[in-house]
């Protein structure tokens, strides 16, 4: 999940790496804890709007043949996305942060009956991450941070157990809390010039939860599993990021952005459950993931200031394992923001972005029940924060 901050919202978060005005830049590089001149706090709230429905391609949809022909609809569920951060200076060389956020979630449902039942119904993801940071200003120059983060996870997923209109459902389910680290720096070469670097560390999660069978399951090489509730656990890296990021002062009013992104996605392959009766596991083969950004920033008068952002977003999900259960693709991202300055003091952030997203294949088998078509997608992202300064 992108959206940490408004005020990156606005610029499609080009540059976000290398700080600006705005603490939420702690997210991206936890050194920007170092730029305040005083206590400063700020909040973001977003909403992600998204759209994702399968053209169905019936051919090629086993459940077709039984009289099942839904796509399951829009897939996508509305999310709200929090953000908070602090910041403090000790000294003049020595500063102290902390932010929260909800890095990673997702949340899809299909409409029943569909022809992917077998492989979606319902898939949630949820997390809460807690990141303390200490930052040291060497000079003018050179600003250094370390952090440790706190992650709570939480992923449930449901499925068909049989191809009717209110079908029976397996679900799985698992959370745990665990922590990694954060670490970035901040140099200013030239006056107008900030570039900023920024990397958090993978989260390597012992998820423990249960899978439940409202009926029992029949499968030859097993035999029959009795319906009920079964321990489960799971172990999966959430993936480490780099961040890269570049602001450079071209006038008094303008200043352009630019940004890169790295994920380690590639980390989770197949996932498998132990201790599942039915020897579940779940085959995501991800690839790594990049993103960049493009973005201007014009400081239209003392209160207001404007910007616009483009980005580029390449997904971890691949042709051969995308899932409407996550029907993630290739992106472009287009945004707008502004930010008002009511008084010397409190600072209000706005953004909005459209994702136009890639058309992308489905073709997946579970349970001997294949369905396959074209996943169609966009998404609207609207942001909203609040910063206040204290001190003046």
């Amino acid at each position: 999940m992108r959206e940490q901050s408004a005020y990156g919202q606005g610029s499609s978060f080009a540059g976000m790496a290398a700080p600006g005005d705005s603490i939420s830049s702690m997210f991206w590089n936890p050194a920007a804890v170092t730029m305040v001149t005083g206590m400063t706090v700020e909040g973001n709230i977003t909403g992600v709007f998204p759209r994702s429905e399968l053209d169905v391609d019936p051919a090629r949809s086993t459940l077709t043949r039984l009289g099942i022909s839904g796509n399951g609809g829009n897939v996508g569920e509305t999310g709200v996305v929090p953000a908070g951060y602090f910041a403090m200076p000790v000294n003049d060389q020595l500063y102290l942060g902390v932010s929260l956020n909800a890095p990673y979630g997702f949340s899809t449902t299909s409409q029943t009956p569909w022809v992917g039942m077998f492989s979606h119904l319902d898939a949630d993801a949820t997390s809460v991450n807690v990141t303390p940071v200490v930052g040291y200003k060497f000079n003018d120059m050179i600003s250094v941070a370390v952090g440790m983060q706190i992650e709570y996870f939480d992923v449930s997923i449901e499925t068909a157990l049989a191809p009717i209109a209110s079908p029976p459902r397996q679900r799985l389910n698992g959370d745990s809390t665990d922590v990694g680290f954060v670490a970035g720096v901040t140099l200013t070469p030239f006056d107008g010039t900030t570039i900023g670097i920024g990397y958090r560390s993978m989260v390597k999660h012992s998820l423990e939860g249960s899978q439940t069978f409202d009926v029992p399951l029949r499968t030859p090489p097993l035999g029959t599993i009795p319906a009920g509730s079964y321990p489960i656990s799971a172990d999966v890296s959430l993936p480490d990021t780099l961040s890269i990021g570049v602001r450079q002062r071209i006038n008094d009013v303008f200043t352009v952005m630019a940004g890169m992104e790295w994920a380690n996605w590639s980390r989770i392959q197949t996932v498998p459950f132990a201790g599942s009766p039915a020897r579940t596991n779940l085959a995501l083969d991800f690839q790594d993931g990049w993103y960049f950004s493009l973005g201007g920033e014009y400081k239209y008068d003392p209160e207001w200031t404007f910007r616009a952002g483009l980005g580029y977003e390449i997904a971890p999900t691949t042709d051969e394992h995308r899932s409407m259960r996550l029907p993630d693709a290739d992106r472009v991202w287009a945004s707008i923001g502004a930010s008002y300055n009511w008084t010397k003091q409190l600072s209000i952030d706005a953004g909005y972005s459209h994702l136009f997203v890639q058309d992308a294949p489905v073709d997946e088998t579970t349970a001997g029940f294949r369905y396959a078509g074209t996943a169609e997608g966009s998404a609207d992202i609207f942001s909203l924060g609040i910063r206040y300064k204290f001190g003046g």
